[in-house]
């Protein structure tokens, strides 16, 4: 009798899960949003067909139906926000809370434009790399190095060049992941690039690559192009900054005094502090307010380097305590000079390492091209880089000599030059200079450092030195209308002080005109005037900085010095015009 056949189980395995890259919070707030608003998305996307196109070109990674729920949710949600800031309005009276009622139309325009912002920015921040950029190539060119090895190479430099690197890996990703050829993924990159200049010589260079025309030449024409258009961006820049430096004369001086006029005038007549609560509020909020955009807007029009030095900043968060504390101390001294000396100790430390840091980058920038020349001189008559190096070790290049010398020093111990300059490029703080730097480092671990490569390099160093110089010696004028705006600021108090209060102190005193309610300006009243006064201009010190140079930082100085003439201006002037403060 045979047994019956033992039957086996067998389980199947279940499938694993294969578990992608973790979603950022966009990206999960996109998907929400698009269950949500999924089908509005999906219908209001096809009516708008040149989304994508607009996504492709900005930063934004979403698709053309999540974008529209995105908006959608949002305006929804900013909606509900202002109905009940609304209804809190209406039950309590304080109509300022009905303003909530203007977020849903203001949240829906952002973020529907918010493709076009995207594309602004990214177009901003490439325009601020991009003659390094083909500087970069056309140096590298004159080695027998390819723009797109070029580019291979620029990919790796996220701290020198952040944007140029993100364009560079674009393009990359086209080729190395998706396969695309050379040409194409160029052609698509220069399609979906916002920077006009870059889509040109992507476009420019296409052409070059299928008609068989020299790729050296053309760089080297689009850089010595690209060098005009420098030029010409500087004088349309430095116009607009002069037409903003004259209306901000306009709004803080000539507004102040005619507003400080009319306050003076209530505060004296109608014996009603509503006049000089006014004037408060426009020299402690609408100033520095109306001071923040105009930097705000001076941003946006200066070229910007991709590298700040935040050292003077962090320095001048750590005075602001001592500021505060030097006001709040009862020191026995007058008001406006109390005031004065808090806001001086402020910014006169961060002046004295704004200035030092300045000058040391100042001095690197402006000896930098003649020591690379000097190196192309060497490697003229047949000395290689590192022997080139060490015979300029007793040449004097100002802030630059310290530098030189200790890489003659590494290279006589036996380092290799690769390594010298990129210690030297990752100790000093100038932008520029840690861009000359790494171009060495490529020209020599590209060619060995051939002669023609470092003839072009210190053409390059020379043109970028000299564009700077021009912009700042264009800027430059505009930071005396600035100063202006301060010494008007005060001169226009004291004197406005002086012939509205004395007139009235002396009819308020006079038997014959008692009857009439005027009021004698106590010298607390006229103490105050004057340190609004001295604070507006400590605040329009900082537009002169960034005016004049480009950086709020340079602002200190010019903050210590509007703040300094002010007090000297108020003594001086009290010789001569008798007004009482205390």
């Amino acid at each position: 009798m045979k047994s019956a056949p033992a039957t086996t189980t067998t389980k199947t395995a279940r499938p694993t899960k294969v578990r992608g890259p973790p979603l950022g919070r966009f990206d999960r707030f996109t998907g929400f949003a698009f269950k949500v608003f999924g089908k509005q998305g999906k219908r209001l996307a096809s009516s708008r067909p040149k989304l994508v196109e607009e996504i492709m070109k900005s930063n934004i990674r979403v698709t053309p139906e999540g974008l529209i729920s995105v908006v959608l949710l949002c305006t929804a949600i900013s909606t509900l926000i202002g109905i009940a800031l609304l209804a809190v309005a209406l039950a309590t009276g304080i109509l300022y809370f009905a303003l909530g009622m203007l977020a849903p139309p203001v949240v829906f325009l952002v973020a529907w434009k918010s493709p076009k912002i995207s594309q602004s920015g990214r177009s901003a921040a490439l325009d601020n790399e991009y003659p390094y950029m083909i500087g970069f190539m056309e140096v590298l060119a004159g080695g027998g190095v390819s723009p797109i090895a070029a580019l291979r190479r620029m990919a790796k430099m996220e701290k020198i060049f952040p944007a140029a690197s993100k364009e560079s890996k674009r393009i990359l990703v086209d080729i190395d992941v998706f396969g695309t050829d050379p040409i194409t993924a160029f052609e698509k990159a220069a399609k979906f690039s916002p920077h006009k200049a870059f889509t040109n010589f992507l476009f420019g260079y296409t052409t070059v690559l299928k008609t068989g025309g020299n790729v050296t030449d053309y760089v080297g024409m689009k850089m010595k192009e690209t060098f005009d258009l420098r030029a010409s961006k500087i004088k349309r820049t430095t116009d607009s900054i002069g037409t903003l430096a004259e209306a901000y004369l306009t709004v803080t001086s000539v507004l102040g005094i005619s507003l400080f006029t009319l306050y003076q005038t209530q505060a004296i007549l109608t014996r009603s502090s509503s006049g000089m609560s006014s004037l408060f509020l426009f020299s402690f909020i609408a100033i520095p307010v109306i001071s923040f955009l105009f930097i705000w807007i001076l941003d946006g029009l200066q070229a910007k380097q991709p590298y700040v030095d935040m050292r003077p900043y962090k320095l001048f968060a750590y005075c602001l305590p001592l500021g505060a504390l030097i006001y709040l101390l009862p020191i026995p001294m007058s008001y406006p000079l109390k005031v004065s000396i808090a806001l001086i100790s402020t910014v006169l430390a961060p002046t004295i390492v704004t200035n030092r840091y300045t000058r040391q980058t100042r001095g690197l920038e402006n000896a930098l091209p003649d020591f690379i020349r000097d190196v192309a001189e060497g490697r003229k008559v047949g000395l290689p880089p590192e022997g080139s190096i060490e015979a300029l070790a007793t040449k004097d290049y100002g802030k630059l000599t310290p530098a030189v010398r200790k890489m003659a020093s590494q290279i006589s111990w036996g380092l290799s030059i690769g390594k010298v300059i990129s210690t030297f490029v990752s100790e000093v703080t100038s932008w520029i200079t840690k861009v000359a730097g790494t171009l060495m480092v490529e020209v020599v671990d590209v060619g060995g450092g051939t002669v023609k490569s470092f003839s072009e390099m210190a053409d390059f160093t020379r043109k970028v030195n000299e564009t700077e110089s021009d912009r700042r010696a264009a800027l430059r004028p505009f930071v005396f209308v600035v100063y202006m705006s301060g010494i008007l600021l005060v001169f226009s108090t004291f004197t406005m002080v002086y012939f509205l209060s004395e007139p009235a102190t002396v009819l308020a005193n006079t038997p014959y005109t008692a009857n009439l309610g005027l009021v004698a300006v106590d010298p607390g009243t006229v103490s105050i005037l004057l340190v609004t006064s001295i604070f507006d201009s400590w605040i329009v010190g900082f537009v002169a900085g960034k005016m004049g140079n480009g950086a709020v930082s340079d602002g200190f100085k010019h903050a210590l010095s509007l703040v300094t003439i002010s007090i000297v201006s108020i003594y001086v002037t009290g010789l001569f015009i008798p007004i009482k403060f205390s």
